[in-house]
């Protein structure tokens, strides 16, 4: 079997306290291109995606 896509989705939801949440969802689809190892592009895309759900929490913070 050969992979030709990898999907990752992660979502984060960080109680604020006072019945408040925060809800930050990123997601990334990556080809796998020819010679790609498929697990050394499902590990880039998961890093992918929880730098944006840093960078979501972050700019999140300003709007506390």
């Amino acid at each position: 079997m050969q992979t030709k896509e990898i999907s990752v989705s992660y979502t984060f939801t960080k109680n604020l306290g006072n019945f408040e949440n925060v809800k930050v969802d990123a997601g990334i689809v990556m080809t796998v291109e020819a010679g790609d190892d498929p697990e050394e592009v499902y590990a880039k895309a998961w890093a992918s995606a929880k730098k944006q759900i840093k960078r979501g929490l972050e700019t999140a913070k300003g709007g506390f």
